[in-house]
């Protein structure tokens, strides 16, 4: 957990308006003597009702200030990253490797017993430039209010991630963005999965989600999105995913369920779809394994595949590294015309993470992308990797980073 700092609402305060001498209060007379002709009983009753008010005028300021705890937050992460195809290249500097760069502020209120008012802010930045993530967005990642019951769960309302994006971050072995298997399996491709960790719809507007407490390990997760993200081509499209996450000792299982409804454009890719996921991880004395298989089903064209397994293996308490290999099917034969693109890829990925401290990693990683058939798939970084010109290319990439925690 990145580490937070409160913000103090009651701040700076003005100590010449305090004294009066920007009030027409008779505390004011502290720098200029009061006039002779005023009696002692009432300058003295005057200053009564100014203390009076002034005490009142306190409660009504610093009440919300204790009643309300508000957190800084955020992730500044940038890597060097060289993308290679048969035809061109790419060298750049990215941000948000390790994790997406951001700043957020976070809010809660005890209102009684357990339950709880919160609110989340958080926009993503770009490091290298200093500009709004997200297509510029103020709050892309996040933007959220809700209500918090530790017997009853939570319901939060607003932009904010997915069951689909939790899901895909907590069995994504890799978990660096440029490096990550299944984000190129799922995500990095023109119709992104609903179970993804990389891109919308792993993030969706106008989304009611409720998740619910930890009951003898098992934690559900529901959201339903009102006409989607704000788009063009999804700007009717609604959403419904869920998940069932089990944990028992080193065993963690996960479900997921998607249903999307059609486009105004309704096209194979982004009519009705149904998606199922299903991961599954078991951490061992000395390393972690890590399975998923992913089916998504769109209506009247072919049903595609994703698969991943992966290691993450400890060394001490400030090394690791992180292996994942998967595979996608994206429902068409290899055989399949010249001019029709698949979407049929092999990808291995290796990552290296040095804790430095509690707050700052740094971090090195290689993917390499194998077209089949008629693909042409790429590695998408930022500053842009073209698709290769030909059916069956490969696509490299590997850097450097590193990650700050604020």
């Amino acid at each position: 957990m990145p580490h937070r700092r409160t913000i103090n609402t009651i701040k700076n305060t003005n100590l010449n308006t305090i004294n009066g001498d920007n009030m027409n209060f008779p505390l004011g007379y502290a720098t200029s003597p009061p006039p002779r002709s005023i009696a002692p009983s009432a300058h003295l009753k005057r200053i009564a009702k100014f203390c009076i008010v002034g005490i009142a005028l306190s409660v009504a300021v610093i009440k919300p200030a204790t009643a309300a705890n508000v957190m800084l937050y955020g992730v500044m992460d940038t890597f060097l990253g060289y993308y290679k195809n048969h035809e061109t290249s790419v060298v750049n500097l990215n941000s948000g490797g390790l994790a997406g760069s951001r700043w957020g502020m976070r809010g809660e209120e005890d209102l009684s017993g357990d339950l709880k008012a919160r609110f989340v802010l958080e926009g993503g930045i770009n490091v290298t430039t200093g500009t709004a993530a997200q297509s510029g967005r103020l709050f892309g990642r996040r933007a959220t209010v809700g209500l918090i019951s530790k017997s009853l769960g939570k319901i939060e309302i607003g932009r904010q991630p997915t069951p689909g994006y939790d899901w895909g971050t907590i069995f994504d072995p890799i978990l660096v963005a440029p490096a990550s298997v299944i984000a190129s399996l799922t995500g990095e491709i023109d119709n992104p999965w609903m179970f993804n960790p990389l891109t919308d719809p792993a993030r969706l507007d106008n989304l009611i989600r409720y998740n619910s407490p930890l009951l003898a390990g098992l934690s559900i997760s529901l959201s339903h999105s009102i006409a989607g993200n704000t788009s063009p081509t999804n700007q009717v499209k609604t959403y419904d995913v869920g998940s069932l996450i089990y944990q028992y000792q080193g065993l963690q299982l996960g479900y997921g369920f998607g249903r999307s409804s059609g486009t105004t454009d309704l096209t194979p890719d982004t009519k009705r779809q149904i998606e199922h996921a299903f991961g599954a991880i078991y951490r061992f004395p000395w390393f972690s394994v890590y399975l998923t298989y992913q089916l998504r089903m769109p209506k009247d064209s072919s049903a595609d595949k994703a698969w991943q397994v992966g290691m993450r293996i400890p060394f001490g308490i400030r090394h690791a590294v992180h292996l994942g290999w998967g595979g996608r099917n994206g429902g068409l034969p290899d055989a399949a015309p010249a001019n029709t693109l698949t979407q049929d890829v092999r990808v291995w990925a290796a990552a290296y993470i040095y804790e430095m401290s509690k707050r700052t990693s740094l971090y090195a990683y290689f993917k390499r992308l194998e077209n089949r058939g008629s693909s042409r798939l790429t590695i998408l970084p930022p500053a842009g990797l073209p698709n290769p010109a030909h059916n069956g290319e490969d696509v490299t990439t590997f850097g450097i980073g590193i990650n700050h925690r604020f």
